[in-house]
């Protein structure tokens, strides 16, 4: 996404005077818009203190990046759970780093394990 359509749609996305529609309009934006070069971008997001911008950035992520940022996506997960929140729409993009990435993410998963 170019710079100045990322700096709108997060200006959207983060302001508090905003509303639902405007949030869940840029939230769609960044999910359809993102490209591979974004993903260090929508990691910054992954760690926003809202948890919304953290779910809208989990779907692109799971996309575009899948088990590569697995742990960051997990940690966020967490943190949203930590708060309060019930993840729902974050427990969905999880569930389709799977689909996205059937190759990869049994490799990724041990990783995971065995580094406990």
């Amino acid at each position: 996404m170019e710079d100045k359509a990322w700096k709108e749609v997060v200006s959207q996305l983060t302001d508090p005077d905003a509303g639902v529609d405007a949030w869940v309009a840029a939230a769609a934006r960044i999910h359809t818009e993102s490209e591979q070069q974004d993903v260090p971008r929508l990691l910054e997001l992954l760690k926003h203190e809202n948890f919304f911008v953290r779910e809208a950035a989990a779907w692109p992520l799971t996309e575009l990046a899948g088990p590569s940022v697995l742990a960051e996506l997990l940690a966020a997960y967490q943190r949203g759970f930590d708060e309060g929140h019930d993840n729902d729409g974050f427990s969905a993009a999880l569930l389709e780093v799977t689909a996205f990435h059937p190759s990869t993410i049994k490799t990724t998963l041990a990783s995971m394990i065995h580094s406990l």
